[in-house]
């Protein structure tokens, strides 16, 4: 079973993710900030971590950065309220996909089912900091 670390600031946001991602066959954690999600993943391993972009203190995109350094085996779905993320956002090593508030249940599971396979792809001891096998893995189905 793939783990999902959900971190929102806003608890009812959290719970309604959860929501969706358990009955879907993940098994989940929450954060309410970029800190708390670092502490968690000090405690356990998750698979992909489903984050915010603004939260109040250190924001999604500091937590991205912890993420590329500390844990680059994990996958990262990035949630925000602007339709438009910009490429060097949204192309960063680990940030597999992001999905728009208000959200959209299937978009959302498929977000985090694509996110899983991504980290199927490019196993976490094969992995440095700044290599990118999403994009080597798409490169791979392309030849």
């Amino acid at each position: 079973m793939s783990a999902v670390l959900v971190v929102d600031d806003q608890p009812p946001v959290r719970e309604f993710l959860v929501r969706w991602l358990g009955p879907a066959g993940y098994e989940t954690a929450q954060a309410p900030d970029a800190e708390a999600a670092l502490s968690l993943l000090a405690e356990r391993s998750f698979d992909v971590v489903l984050c915010d972009v603004q939260m109040p203190g250190r924001g999604g995109l500091w937590l991205v950065d912890q993420l590329r350094d500390k844990f680059p085996g994990v996958a990262i779905v990035l949630a925000t309220g602007d339709s438009t993320v910009p490429p060097v956002v949204s192309m960063q090593s680990g940030v597999v996909d992001y999905v728009v508030k208000p959200f959209v249940r299937e978009r959302v599971l498929d977000a985090v089912a694509r996110a899983v396979e991504w980290g199927k792809h490019a196993p976490a001891e094969r992995r440095q900091p700044g290599d990118d096998p999403l994009k080597e893995w798409l490169n791979k189905g392309r030849k």
